[in-house]
């Protein structure tokens, strides 16, 4: 938890939250050109009757995570579908889920910075390793439902997927998105996979 002061219309105020919100609100603030505390104020004020402004401030970051990121999905499926790779490593990198691109063969071939950080896997080193040598894959018929997703027949499916290292256990709910042939290397075969309901144990 830390504790940060700052004026909250005419009164200071003490806010205490974990650094993964306080870090979620800078962002949002940043990328709206905003400072942190104009960005506490403006919810505070959109929420009056609210007493306890860091539960306010939770759900605000978790409902704007949300919104995000079901908006980035559903372009990322645009995207998919539409078989244009141009804008998919710049939508995957501003979702603030954990997300991959796959080949046809489940090998990494791009990654954002919340999947790195998650996992807190090297980047540059997760590139070409296959998926499944990295995490637990279960759900029914998994063979079928890559299968499924890479030559259409599916839109979109889900399952699960556990890390497990020395000390450590990360586990989530995934989604996958078949990509649809297109002219760049990136989305001739392969799917897009985002993690959802992260939970996890150091």
């Amino acid at each position: 938890m830390i504790r940060k002061t700052m004026r909250i219309g005419e009164v200071r105020t003490s806010i205490k939250l974990e650094n993964e919100f306080w870090s979620y609100l800078k962002e949002v603030a940043d990328s709206r050109g905003l400072r942190l505390s104009a960005l506490v104020n403006e919810v505070a004020a959109a929420t009056p009757d609210r007493t306890n402004l860091a539960s306010t401030l939770r759900t605000f970051a978790l409902i704007h995570a949300r919104l995000r990121s079901q908006t980035l999905q559903n372009e990322l499926e645009r995207l998919s579908l539409a078989g244009n790779s141009n804008d998919l490593v710049r939508v995957l990198e501003a979702c603030p889920l954990p997300a991959l691109i796959l080949d046809a063969e489940r090998g990494i071939k791009a990654l954002n910075r919340a999947f790195a950080l998650w996992l807190n896997l090297d980047a540059k080193a997760t590139i070409g390793r296959r998926l499944d040598t990295i995490m637990i894959l279960r759900g029914p018929n998994m063979k079928e439902m890559w299968a499924s997703l890479v030559d259409g027949r599916l839109g979109r499916a889900g399952f699960n997927a556990t890390y497990v290292s020395p000390g450590k256990v990360r586990t989530s709910q995934a989604l996958a998105i078949g990509l649809g042939g297109g002219q760049s290397e990136l989305a001739r075969r392969g799917y897009v996979v985002m993690f959802e309901t992260l939970a996890g144990r150091n």
